[in-house]
């Protein structure tokens, strides 16, 4: 999960920064207890954009969350 919030999500550009790479992992537990939880795509995504709105400020990408959010599912599937 870390690689994929890292790697693919990245809404502030930091994949190319090692003192950076730890940046979103305390996003994953709680995405992560939403998987386990059985939370649908659209509530993932949801919960990736008050992310990237409420917790870094940005304007919030729907497109790049519904992605990560069907990464983070099949992941979770896997």
């Amino acid at each position: 999960m870390a690689e994929i919030l890292r790697e693919d999500w990245d809404p502030i550009g930091i994949r190319d920064v090692p003192a950076a790479s730890d940046e979103y992992d305390d996003y994953a537990p709680g995405l992560a207890a939403k998987l386990l939880s059985g939370a649908s795509l659209q509530e993932l995504t949801e919960a990736l954009l008050r992310i990237e709105t409420e917790s870094i400020g940005l304007e919030g990408d729907r497109a790049r969350a519904a992605e990560i959010a069907a990464k983070l599912t099949m992941l979770s599937q896997s």
